[in-house]
């Protein structure tokens, strides 16, 4: 059948509406991507809400790191700065780096020394160091000018002054100054001021101290309760200490009363005893500086289940910690107890 001229112009009409239907179809799908390729290419800005909703601070930074301590880094246009939770600035955005640590930030910049800012409980310290480091859970070491000092458990700066600080033990720490020790406490006092060789931090309220090689003892208070002559470090237990002065030991307690006189050629733990020699001969003195025994035997072994073996003329026998001869010194050599019997040994005969 032919078409006539109208329906030629029909059907070409209802084919350019189609191709144009597509073509405006196409037309919004470019759009449309196009749209979302710009959003994602398009930078989100980073603000601040709280939990009732208000915003604390406006969307405006390139980025908000996760908070530590109070504190959270944020970037803006290339720099670095911090903002506290209320979202106050307290660093401007004009660093290269920063980094948010448990106790301080630091911040950098390039061609320059990093510096430290320390936190104090919510509060970030506004002065700047050249380096910091934890030394307590509650106290941040800090250096300015090559001498340190510390921010206390308030705030509060103990002025630099020190070569070196260690970490704190219970409430003391040990400080280095023109190259001797002491000892300070969390606020900064100088409970044994820094002019000896060396010092051991506070154990059960004593500190040890040498200088030119002889040893006293501090308290906690700051009193050197025993003086600084003898010659060997002290080692406290059950609240005494063997010495030694002028080639000689003895034995003094905590309070730095002698109660054992410094007269013997050599002294020594044995268990819960001291051993003591006098003139080659070896005796036993209880805790109170009571004698046990003479120092009359050739030699005293360790202890072992509460007896120990004796020399004497060389023979061998045995004592128990009040000083009785369980066995007379008789045998030719005698071993420790064990399972409650000890092998002794004798001359065989014929």
């Amino acid at each position: 059948m032919a078409l006539s001229t109208a329906d030629f112009i029909y059907f070409y009409q209802e084919i350019n509406i189609v191709n144009m239907k597509r073509i405006i179809l196409l037309f919004l799908v470019l759009v449309v991507k196009t749209s979302f390729a710009q959003m994602d290419n398009k930078p989100f800005k980073y603000g601040l809400v709280d939990q009732t909703g208000k915003e604390i601070v406006p969307c405006k930074y390139d980025d908000i790191e996760t908070f530590l301590s109070g504190f959270a880094v944020v970037k803006l246009k290339g720099k670095s700065g911090v903002i506290d939770k209320t979202g106050k600035e307290v660093v401007r955005c004009i660093y290269d780096e920063v980094a948010n640590k448990q106790n301080w930030i630091l911040v950098n910049n390039k061609n320059a020394k990093p510096q430290y800012l320390v936190k104090s409980a919510d509060v970030l310290l506004t002065k700047k160091y050249e380096e910091v480091k934890t030394v307590s859970p509650e106290i941040t070491a800090v250096k300015l000018n090559n001498k340190w000092g510390f921010i206390d458990v308030v705030g509060e700066e103990i002025t630099p002054k020190y070569d070196e600080i260690n970490d704190f033990s219970d409430r003391f720490a040990i400080v280095k100054l023109n190259g001797k020790y002491g000892i300070i406490d969390q606020i900064g006092k100088e409970i044994v001021a820094p002019v000896y060789d060396r010092v051991q931090n506070f154990k059960e309220g004593l500190a040890t101290v040498e200088l030119n090689g002889k040893y006293g003892v501090f308290n906690d208070e700051g009193k050197n309760i025993i003086p600084i002559k003898y010659q060997t470090d002290f080692s406290f237990k059950e609240n005494i200490s063997i010495v030694k002065s002028d080639g000689k030991y003895g034995a003094l307690n905590n309070d730095g009363n002698e109660i054992v006189p410094i007269k013997y050629d050599f002294m020594v733990w044995n268990e819960d005893l001291i051993q003591v020699k006098l003139d080659d001969k070896y005796g036993l003195i209880d805790k109170e500086g009571k004698e046990i025994t003479a120092p009359k035997y050739d030699g005293i072994e360790s202890f072992k289940d509460g007896i120990a073996v004796i020399k004497s003329n060389g023979k061998y026998g045995f004592i128990d910690k009040n000083g009785r001869e369980i066995v007379v010194p008789k045998y030719e050599n005698a071993d420790d107890f064990v399972d409650g019997v000890a092998v002794v040994k004798v001359l065989g005969g014929k």
